[in-house]
């Protein structure tokens, strides 16, 4: 598909005027091109072009002409626009391009070389739920611009004001794209980002003040959904100390430095604890048995799965949604769904686990193969019914 840059006209055009490709300026009598300025004149008569000779158009008629034979038709144009300024990956672009041209599921499949009907079906849910979303933020910026409207305008108020804690410590901006008071975009992988990032959080507590678990939760939900995640990590990681209970929480004392001190020396100021911490973490680990067993990752509005087997049920679904998140899934068909819907509906679910402990590994690696091949034998998930290669015919191989 080819990409091209958005006209500046079109950041102030209204929704009409977006859709059919140009607007009027009355004052003007101007007709303009929102994709590339291109005028006519109220009063004025233009050539048809070719293939018409001696046919003459209004200006408004001309610039629906210039429109469709120039740029094909606004959602090309706008379909031609990098993700960037549209938000579509180039799959999304491709499909909004397809449906605008009318072509059935079926059709649409081979013109993509590959897919599912089931696949194209979920593409079409995933794109009336980002209209929805979209309705609602427009809906947002507008209170957000009418906000700013009514609020008064005196200078130097505390809102206006910029404090240093509010700066991010290097490496965290992609993390935290709305600022250090902002959501996490996502919990990374590796512990030293991790570490970082639970220091910044502890910011967001008062030093000496004990809380219960609920109003850890309550702050720490602000920053990630799964808030139990981070309250954990924040104890082990030694930013918070607790009761053997669970009934109160506070900042430790090693940990409540300055917001300087965490910013500019992250790593000197959780060295001690972080080091006494990860022998503890590194024990419990090589201590604790790791659950084996079968697997499936299930697009629940697409009804489509992927079934496998791993020796670590846990490490197995952290590396697979690492690979989501990035990009970088092997299995193409489930990688361009999870992109597409952000994730929303897609679920790592543990179907059986197997005790493998004592067990010889290649003993334990039959043992797998023979469970997951009785779930894959009850589920079926190929072709429409999910994302393993193969059919009911060959078992998938």
């Amino acid at each position: 598909m080819k990409e091209h840059q958005p006209s500046e006209l079109l950041w102030s055009a209204s929704q009409e005027e977006l859709k059919r490709g140009y607007r009027f300026e009355a004052e003007s009598g101007l007709y303009r091109c929102l994709a590339c300025s291109a005028e006519s004149e109220q009063g004025l008569i233009y050539p048809a072009g070719e293939g018409r000779p001696g046919l003459f158009l209004d200006a408004c008629r001309w610039m629906k002409e210039h429109v469709a034979s120039t740029h094909g038709s606004m959602m090309h144009y706008l379909c031609g626009l990098d993700k960037k300024w549209t938000g579509l990956s180039d799959l999304q672009r491709s499909l909004l391009l397809l449906f605008h041209e009318g072509h059935s599921d079926g059709e649409i499949v081979k013109k993509l070389g590959g897919g599912s009907a089931s696949t194209i079906r979920n593409h079409r849910f995933m794109l009336r739920e980002k209209e929805k979303q979209a309705r609602l933020f427009l809906a947002m910026m507008e209170l957000l611009k009418e906000s700013k409207e009514s609020a008064p305008k005196a200078a130097g108020t505390a809102s206006q004001a910029v404090s240093p804690d509010d700066e991010l410590p290097e490496g965290l901006g992609k993390l935290f794209p709305q600022g250090v008071h902002g959501p996490l975009k996502r919990w990374p992988g590796k512990e030293s980002t991790r570490i970082r990032i639970a220091g910044l959080l502890a910011q967001r507590f008062e030093p000496g003040r004990q809380y219960t678990e609920k109003e850890v939760g309550e702050v720490l939900e602000q920053a990630w959904p799964d808030y139990a995640v981070l309250r954990r990590y924040m104890v082990e990681y030694g930013f918070m100390e607790r009761r053997d209970d669970g009934s109160a929480y506070w900042l430790a004392e090693e940990r409540a430095g300055s917001a300087d001190e965490v910013r500019e020396h992250p790593d000197k100021v959780s060295a001690k604890t972080t080091r006494e911490k990860r022998k503890e973490m590194v024990l419990a680990y090589e201590e604790t048995e790791r659950p084996a067993g079968v697997f499936r990752v299930i697009n629940r509005r697409a009804g489509r799965m992927l079934v496998g087997s791993s020796r670590n049920l846990g490490g197995m679904k952290n590396r697979i949604w690492f690979q989501l998140e990035n990009g970088a899934y092997p299995n193409k068909e489930l990688q361009e769904e999870f992109q597409a819907s952000g994730g929303d509906g897609i679920e790592f679910e543990v179907l059986e686990e197997l005790p493998l402990r004592g067990i010889h590994a290649d003993e334990a690696g039959k043992m797998l193969a023979q469970l997951e091949a009785k779930w894959m034998e009850e589920l079926q998930p190929y072709g429409e019914r999910g994302y393993n290669p193969g059919t009911r015919e060959n078992g998938g191989r």
